[in-house]
């Protein structure tokens, strides 16, 4: 009895090891920082709400150059956000995704 118990709460408990799991490109969910990027705009969805951008490399992330989709919350950075324009932004991990949160 006392080994099923011992199985049972180490199996509840298993998820939440992977939560806390460290990841060179997780920014963190509980106080989400702003990261800051520039790169072009290769692709826009404005009704999915997503933008896709080439970036350089992001130094206080330790991220490589790449290719990656952010979510846009605010509609109307989507006027700065045009296919082929160079764009410095601005970012956060928010559930999962990156939001952007600013644009110039």
């Amino acid at each position: 009895m006392k080994h099923i118990l011992i199985l049972l709460v180490s199996l509840a408990l298993f998820p939440m090891v992977n939560v806390f799991a460290y990841d060179d490109m997780d920014m963190g969910t509980v106080n989400a920082k702003t990261a800051k990027g520039v790169g072009v705009v290769d692709s826009v969805d404005q009704s999915k709400g997503l933008v896709t951008i080439s970036h350089e490399p992001i130094a206080s992330l330790n991220w490589p150059a790449m290719t990656m989709d952010f979510s846009v919350t605010n509609k109307t950075f989507f006027i700065k956000l045009a296919k082929g324009r160079k764009v410095e932004f601005e970012f956060i991990k928010q559930h999962n995704q990156y939001v952007i949160t600013g644009v110039r």
